[in-house]
């Protein structure tokens, strides 16, 4: 019988979790603030890896963290300017 009941409780949290109907606005943008600063802050480690290595002359590396620093410039900017994001 508990097992049942275990079951259940488990299928709401689930359904809740998909749809997020249940979760308040306030705590949405507050995950995607955190988001988009921890997304910020490994972008600048790359900036500053990139400005490291050109220094030091390691091209191949500095063009290796370029790349990765721009790919992530170009992912963040567009979940910012997406209207809403798929399901």
């Amino acid at each position: 019988m508990a097992d049942l009941q275990w079951r259940e409780k488990v299928k709401r949290i689930t359904n809740v979790a998909e749809s997020g109907q249940h979760v308040p606005e306030q705590a949405k943008s507050f995950g995607m603030g955190c988001f988009y600063i921890f997304f910020v802050l490994i972008i600048l480690l790359f900036l500053f890896l990139l400005i490291g290595f050109i220094q030091k002359g390691h091209y191949i590396a500095a063009s290796i963290v370029g790349l990765l620093c721009l790919g992530g410039i170009i992912i963040i900017r567009r979940i910012i300017n997406a209207d809403q994001l798929p399901k």
